[in-house]
């Protein structure tokens, strides 16, 4: 399926982005794992078949742009970005500091968007019909208390896809971002603490319920990495500006 094609995928040193890497590697793809925990990133690299690590830090356009050239470097091209790397910060809704919103948009919303500007210039330049996956969240559909700026930087994301889809239309660069549910990631338990930390609950119980109401347990890293593998394919070219929801079904719009 992505047989010689060459991937950038940011937050690639652990959850959905390695599985993602992990995925790609084995239909064929060379890959560019992209993140800030650069030991992390490395051993997760050296698990893969044909990739390299990249240290990148999403907050910093320099940065972003020296690993953009990175990849071409190496590579010669660029066939597709995933954009998965992200952070969450918890806070009391009516106690969000304005640092706070400022460090997730630039990380979860500016770092997306810079390397969606900078990888699309590269597939324009070398003739490339590539694609761009942006990972959203069904926070950025339904939102929650406990991570509302983060919830809010994801829907801008969901916003940010279906406008750069209709831009990038005419130059055969499909984009589209997949919104993941509950997903067995150290994220999850970070949200599962501050979430019982807000309700008086022990983190555990949180973390147990964090589940998919039809599926009754929680999504695989994996089992997303497949979804964005899809959306990164030629089979996905109709597919075009869409928030796909990966949660299980717990999403109705």
């Amino acid at each position: 399926m992505h047989a010689g094609k060459a991937f950038l995928v940011t937050g690639a040193a652990g959850g959905i982005g390695k599985a993602t890497a992990l995925g790609l590697t084995r239909r064929g793809a060379h890959v560019a794992l992209a993140d800030i925990r650069v030991d992390a990133l490395r051993e997760a690299a050296a698990e893969l078949s044909d990739a390299i690590a990249v240290a990148v830090d999403l907050a910093d356009p320099h940065s972003i742009a020296a690993a953009v050239q990175s990849v071409e470097a190496r590579y010669g091209r660029i066939d597709g970005l995933v954009n998965c790397g992200a952070i969450v910060m918890h806070a009391d809704p009516l106690e969000v500091a304005w640092v706070d919103w400022e460090r997730q948009f630039r990380t979860n919303l500016f770092g997306a968007y810079e390397a969606s500007r900078l990888v699309a210039k590269a597939m324009i330049a070398k003739g490339v019909r590539g694609a761009i996956v942006n990972v959203a969240s069904e926070a950025g559909k339904k939102g929650h208390i406990d991570s509302l700026a983060y919830s809010a930087s994801k829907a801008a994301l969901i916003n940010m896809t279906r406008t750069l889809s209709a831009a990038l239309a005419p130059h055969d660069i499909n984009v589209n971002c997949v919104c993941p549910g509950g997903v067995t990631t150290d994220m999850l338990r970070e949200v599962a603490l501050a979430y019982g930390k807000l309700v008086q609950a022990p983190a555990e119980d949180v973390f147990n319920q964090l589940i998919s109401s039809q599926l009754q347990r929680r999504i695989e890293p994996d089992e997303v990495a497949r979804t964005i593998s899809f959306l990164l394919s030629d089979d996905a070219f109709i597919v075009r500006g869409q928030a796909l929801n990966a949660d299980g079904g717990d999403t109705p719009y």
